[in-house]
């Protein structure tokens, strides 16, 4: 089954199990009698993308009054239509991220565009996009440069200042190439975790969405919680070969 579909289903099934108030109220703060679970279905503008996009919350909170009947009707189904026809009010940072249980979900992925805005440069993401395994893939590495927008030159003075007893000028050196993709991948982590208003763009979508659309509880392996700094490594985006140049970050396997 495609990922995308199941994982749409199992935000439905959450919703609903929302909405029967049989599951999850023990972990919000919210009067569970005039609050309903609401599934986004519409794509969100996110400020650092500028463009609309999946929101990071797969489900949001309203107060108001819903019929009973509608409710059964509906199998306690709700999605963003039923907003306006119960004149919902929603409720700011209450927007919940599913996760399929027991699945290797992507925390987020982010371009060279969008990687720029967040990080003020995006050295680190063609460092950390590098071929660095197989010397037949090394003739890719300059489009990998290309995808990020990185001058080869820059790329080399930085990693040179950056990386002690380097010395690389060329893009075929397999123990310098790894020595940047180990060296970028850990700043990227640092500068991450270092930075509350990068961890909570990356983790919450705080500073991207407006609210509620923003994740503030997450749902994983069926358990409810606040949403947190998921632990996390650093992987390059399955489109790399065909010139789609992303930062994958995803939780750490255990």
């Amino acid at each position: 089954m495609n990922k995308a579909i199941s994982g749409n289903e199992q935000e439905v099934v959450y919703t609903k199990q929302l909405n029967r108030k049989d599951k999850f109220w023990d972990k919000i703060n919210h009067d569970k009698n005039t609050t309903y679970a609401i599934h986004v279905i519409s794509k969100k503008y996110g400020k650092i993308n500028e463009a609309k996009i999946q929101p990071k919350a797969d489900i949001i909170l309203a107060k108001g009054n819903i019929p009973l009947d509608y409710l059964s009707k509906n199998d306690f189904y709700l999605n963003e239509k039923d907003i306006k026809r119960f004149n919902l009010t929603l409720i700011n940072e209450s927007g919940i991220s599913v996760k399929l249980p027991n699945s290797k979900y992507t925390i987020t992925k982010i371009s060279p565009n969008t990687f720029i805005k967040i990080y003020g440069s995006n050295l680190l993401g063609a460092g950390a996009s590098i071929y660095c395994n197989k010397e037949k893939d090394f003739s890719k590495n300059i489009e990998v440069l290309n995808g990020w927008s990185v001058q080869e030159n820059d790329f080399y003075n930085y990693f040179n200042q950056k990386i002690k007893n380097l010395s690389i000028n060329n893009l075929n050196d397999k123990e310098k190439l790894a020595q940047i993709k180990t060296f970028s991948n850990h700043q990227i982590s640092k500068l991450t975790l270092n930075s509350k208003k990068i961890s909570d763009l990356i983790f919450k979508g705080i500073g991207n969405f407006e609210e509620p659309y923003t994740a503030h509880y997450i749902i994983e392996n069926d358990e409810i919680k606040e949403n947190y700094y998921i632990p996390f490594s650093i992987t390059t985006g399955s489109g790399r070969s065909k010139g789609t140049f992303t930062i994958v970050f995803k939780p750490q396997s255990n």
